[in-house]
């Protein structure tokens, strides 16, 4: 079972991200989304300001963490065979 480390402020920013990447009209490129952050004074989650590559950093690894959390594994379990010395 996977537990999420994100905080709060991590999958908000995520989540915005996702919301202009993936928006149906008018999908941005990183460079406007990083723009756009910076102008509402937001910082990353290591309080530095956005460039392009840690919004596409940020909204991949979100990505892989949506995947992986909402996976369903699957488990085999093999029969048991005892062999005598």
């Amino acid at each position: 079972m996977w537990e999420s480390n994100y905080s709060e402020y991590q999958q908000f920013l995520f989540d915005k991200i996702k919301g202009f990447k993936e928006s149906i009209l008018t999908p941005l490129g990183y460079r406007r989304i990083f723009k756009i952050l910076n102008d509402e004074g937001l910082l990353t989650p290591r309080k530095t300001p956005f460039t392009n590559t840690k919004v596409f950093s940020i909204y991949q690894k979100g990505l892989k963490r949506e995947e992986r959390m909402n996976r369903k594994d699957i488990v085999e379990v093999s029969p048991v065979e005892i062999e005598p010395f």
